[in-house]
């Protein structure tokens, strides 16, 4: 490979390297605990943990008004209440664990690419021009089945997110719908509505 080639190779992913860092160090210290965000967090993870929060938060005061509506009425007490609807809370939670789990390993694995570009623009400047065709051959390969791989996680992580997006819509929606409702809401509407969700969730 002529100098002018290999420079270029260089070039080319060293301005890789360069977008890719300069995003992770915004990123790399933004979580200390699973549901804590510091002040100075990346825009993506601040927003996709506001938009977790805010779910919870609706969903959590739809199911409140619920069951204060049914206590008055008398169509179901508080803790018959709860109990009834304590398997799909559960199994709710369990789908926004999931939906976090993906999109922080999607953040790994993009601090773990610019360790390998880092590392890979390292053995290549160290090594004598006329020996880095196929070191920079190599390294390519390695490029693109690790941007592969990210794709795939990326592509996970917001199948997760949609999918419990969906079941949490579905749920507000069945809430809101019983809330406007101009009689009363009773058990067997609360019935239906689990067995729906449930059929979805499991």
């Amino acid at each position: 490979m002529e100098p002018s080639a290999t420079n270029n190779n260089i070039d080319f992913i060293e301005t890789l390297l360069t977008s890719f860092e300069s995003r992770i160090q915004k990123i790399e210290n933004v979580f200390t605990t699973s549901d804590a965000v510091t002040e100075s967090s990346h825009a993506l993870m601040n927003d996709f943990q506001i938009s977790m929060q805010e779910l919870r938060k609706e969903r959590t005061q739809l199911n409140e008004m619920l069951r204060e509506n049914m206590a008055k009425s008398g169509s179901l007490r508080k803790n018959d209440y709860d109990i009834l609807m304590d398997e799909i809370f559960i199994l709710l939670d369990e789908k926004e664990k999931e939906a976090e789990v993906h999109f922080y390993l999607y953040i790994e694995d993009q601090k773990s690419m610019v360790r390998f570009l880092r590392q890979g623009i390292l053995e290549i400047k160290n090594t004598e021009l006329n020996n880095n065709k196929e070191k920079i051959a190599a390294f390519k390969l390695q490029l693109d089945t690790i941007l592969k791989d990210q794709q795939n996680r990326k592509e996970s992580a917001i199948n997760k997110f949609s999918e419990f997006q969906n079941i949490h819509k579905k749920l507000t929606t069945n809430f809101q719908h019983l809330l406007k409702k101009d009689v009363h809401v009773f058990c067997k509407d609360i019935k239906n509505i689990k067995k729906h969700l449930l059929e979805e969730l499991v």
